[in-house]
């Protein structure tokens, strides 16, 4: 698998807390952020991916979904 370098922005306090957990866990940050990032994803993508493609839909067709109303 390809690994893209990204950049974040962690508050300190929450910074200092995924340091502190990977020291202990002797799991690097990036593993930390990833697995948390999957778990994250896997949650809560599928149901705004597919609200999104819905209201696109609807958009799209808007004049049809209004004729099947009547």
């Amino acid at each position: 698998m390809t690994q893209n370098p990204l950049t974040i922005r962690l508050p300190e306090e929450l910074a200092e807390a995924l340091r502190t957990y990977a020291f202990v866990t002797h799991t690097s940050a990036n593993r930390i952020v990833e697995a948390a990032l999957t778990e994250y994803l896997k949650a809560h993508a599928h149901t705004d991916i597919v609200r999104a493609a819905f209201d696109k839909a609807f958009h799209l067709h808007a004049v049809a979904f209004e004729k099947l109303e009547c």
